[in-house]
């Protein structure tokens, strides 16, 4: 008897190679930081799931496409309370594809707070919110809080060294469109330093920025003296810590190496393929939006 042997199409065999390659290669440039902090769930259940649900896809969708040319997107689907605004923000220090993966769990995980109609979560590489009233002003509110480490107890040069980063990354956001990273050195110390990222949401205007930021400065600087401390805030977010969390810039260091010299092979890949990919994104985009409508059931 003839035994049949199962095989994968050819043209989705090479696929699956070029996509893999290219994920193998970028992994050593940054990291996603897809890790979750916190979620938090609206206390109003949603007002019609048959409208609520494709609402929401709708602009998760919308998000998506934002994301992967910019880092950040926003959304608003259907109309009255039923309405879905959705706002969607990579930090800073994340490549494209890195925030393409954070955005992806992200949008993952807010669906479990249906069937209430609205939910905000923070990733440490990015931030997530749903609403069915538009809050993308908003820079306070009553569940802003900070988040702390309490593995080490640090130094009291560390924790001057902490309180400099932390002022230094409020005064570098606000000329920088809310964005900032610093590191200090730890004085007395060979190879120690902290280090902080600072980010507000796009749709603040520099006023309500610099209000969010120094509200968690002030929160987070109250972690010290542990190691690591964050503040989830409305409209920004802040983190310092012991060990170096931050990805490093284009062209500094390894990242420059690395990308030299794996340009032009994944440049040549991007091009031979290239439709190849926008095929299989679509299909991803599609294989997402079923998803999100099976947690809603």
């Amino acid at each position: 008897m003839k035994k049949t042997i199962s095989s994968v199409p050819y043209p989705s065999y090479i696929l699956f190679l070029v996509i893999t390659t290219l994920i193998l290669q970028q992994t050593t440039l940054g990291d996603p930081r897809s890790h979750t902090v916190n979620i938090t769930c609206g206390n109003q259940l949603e007002h019609n799931s048959t409208l609520y649900v494709p609402n929401f896809v709708a602009s998760m969708e919308n998000i998506s496409n934002q994301m992967r040319t910019s880092g950040f997107g926003e959304a608003v689907t259907g109309s009255g309370p039923d309405t879905n605004y959705g706002l969607a923000q990579c930090y800073g220090d994340l490549s494209l594809l890195d925030c393409v993966l954070c955005y992806a769990e992200a949008r993952t995980i807010l669906p479990q707070c249906f069937p209430y109609n609205g939910g905000r979560i923070f990733l440490d590489g990015c931030f997530m919110r749903a609403e069915n009233y538009s809050f993308f002003e908003e820079y306070t509110g009553a569940g802003d809080r900070a988040v702390c480490g309490n593995a080490t107890r640090k130094s009291s040069a560390f924790q001057v060294s902490a309180r400099q980063a932390v002022v230094q990354s409020v005064s570098t956001a606000l000329n920088n469109n809310g964005y900032a990273r610093a590191e200090v050195a730890v004085s007395g110390t060979a190879n120690q330093s902290a280090y902080v990222l600072a980010n507000c949401w796009r749709t603040l205007n520099t006023s309500a920025c610099k209000a969010c930021l120094e509200n968690a400065s002030t929160s987070i600087l109250g972690c010290l003296p542990w190691s690591e401390g964050r503040a989830l805030n409305t409209g920004c977010f802040m983190r310092y810590s012991d060990i170096d969390f931050l990805n490093k810039p284009p062209g500094s260091g390894r990242f420059k190496r690395d990308h030299n010299s794996d340009c032009s092979f994944s440049c040549q890949f991007c091009h031979c393929f290239g439709r190849w990919g926008d095929y299989w994104s679509l299909h991803l985009e599609a294989q997402n939006n079923r998803k999100e409508k099976k947690r809603f059931k």
